[in-house]
């Protein structure tokens, strides 16, 4: 089953002619690209609106929410500030959390929305790394301990150790989910590691995340300057009322671009019914992607062992895309011949046509397997994929554009 929604002339999706033809100059020439967390929050909090209003999968009981503002600091593996996580509560209990992004150059400003939140082990996580350290380095003196984003999306704590001797540093690193040791060695498709974020865009791209982030910036400040002239607190829980009197209007000026020119707001969405699975060991997220999209297309569920074989898995390592294709194309397997693998995923239009020509794929980011199975369309504002992640515990999530590398197309 398809749920597929098109919204033209909704006011918290307005596309700005303003924003789009925003140059980079001003941008390139600003030297701090940090966003601090009160900036942060804002985005969050207009965001939650956004959602709320347009109503996408799993914000069907966010009416009423609020979001806590002090967010959980997520750290890049280089020891920069990347993510706020801010939480999402209503009556007190935990519905979702939102990440924005800590800088400029990471693109538009919500990076990743969970409407069905995992919780992980922070205290945990940070305690074991330290004790580590400690055992590992007995001489060595902690210099920090942090929360971060290790191989993304994976999460968990560092802990940094100087020699005192040598003056060498070491990090260690656990994961918040597992509480297991993570080698502080490069990841890679198949074994398990540690990779940053920040060092894997090029120039070229952070030109282009900064007029992301502008476009999210106008979004927010609209939604904003909207709900002020409404005499709403987007502070403040989300009332159905309030909801009521944005949605009422269709068109709106941008508060920063004077001469910008309103135009009817685009939105559309669309998401494939695909299963979510847990993947059985920490290396089969290649066969657990692979088993989601074998009961969508086949509407069968072999086990993950049986596809882990097929795809020549060797234990305790991952797949590759060349070998998961094994499964996929064997007649014994996905029985789909013409499956291909890409690296070719910087166009938002081939998301868009493959979910609604073709169906759901495998998504993959340099060190994990997943499955998109949909899309948020809000013309140049903002993008997400619909991620069905089998990691720790098979979960849904909205992903910003732009995070996943490689993927594998099923075709018959």
């Amino acid at each position: 089953m398809v749920k597929n929604k098109i919204t033209i002339g909704i006011l918290l999706l307005v596309m700005l002619v303003g924003v789009a033809l925003i140059p980079a100059v001003s941008a390139q020439e600003e030297k701090d690209y940090s966003v601090t967390a009160e900036e942060a929050l804002k985005h969050a909090n207009a965001n939650m609106i956004h959602f709320i209003a347009t109503n996408p999968q799993g914000f069907e009981n966010w009416t009423g929410a609020s979001i806590d503002s002090k967010p959980v600091e997520l750290y890049d593996i280089n020891g920069q500030k990347l993510f706020y996580q801010f939480s999402v509560y209503k009556n007190t209990n935990l519905i979702g959390r939102i990440d924005i992004g800590a800088n400029k150059t990471l693109g538009q400003s919500v990076r990743l929305v969970e409407t069905d939140p995992i919780p992980f082990k922070v205290a945990e996580a940070m305690n074991k790394s330290i004790e580590i350290a400690k055992n590992e380095s007995p001489d060595g003196k902690i210099k920090s301990t942090t929360i971060v984003v290790y191989a993304y999306p994976e999460i968990g704590a560092m802990t940094v150790v100087k020699d005192k001797t040598t003056g060498v540093e070491h990090r260690i690193f656990v994961d918040a989910y597992t509480l297991e040791k993570v080698e502080d060695k490069p990841a890679t498709e198949t074994e398990p590691g540690v990779l940053s974020m920040y060092e894997k865009i090029s120039k070229k791209e952070i030109d282009e995340n900064l007029k992301k982030w502008q476009n999210s910036d106008e979004l927010t400040k609209s939604i904003e300057q909207e709900a002020n002239n409404n005499g709403i607190n987007i502070n403040l829980p989300v009332t159905e009322e309030n909801i009521k009197k944005l949605s009422g209007n269709t068109t709106i000026a941008s508060t920063t671009v004077q001469k910008a020119i309103a135009i009817p707001a685009y939105f559309a969405e669309t998401i494939l019914t695909v299963p979510t699975y847990t993947q059985a060991t920490t290396y089969y997220c290649q066969p657990a992607s692979a088993q989601m999209l074998t009961k969508y297309y086949n509407d069968v569920r072999p086990t993950q062992n049986v596809i882990y074989a097929m795809m020549n898995g060797v234990a305790p390592n991952g797949v590759t895309d060349t070998n998961a294709l094994l499964y996929y194309k064997s007649s014994s397997g996905m029985n789909k011949p013409n499956s291909v693998k890409t690296t070719t995923v910087i166009y938002w239009d081939t998301v868009v046509n493959e979910i609604e020509d073709h169906g759901p794929f495998m998504s993959g980011t340099p060190t994990h397997a997943r499955v998109c199975c949909g899309y948020q369309d809000n013309g140049f504002l903002t993008s997400y994929l619909r991620i069905n992640d089998p990691w720790p515990v098979g979960h849904a999530y909205w992903e910003a554009f732009g995070e996943d590398t490689h993927r594998i197309y099923v075709r018959s």
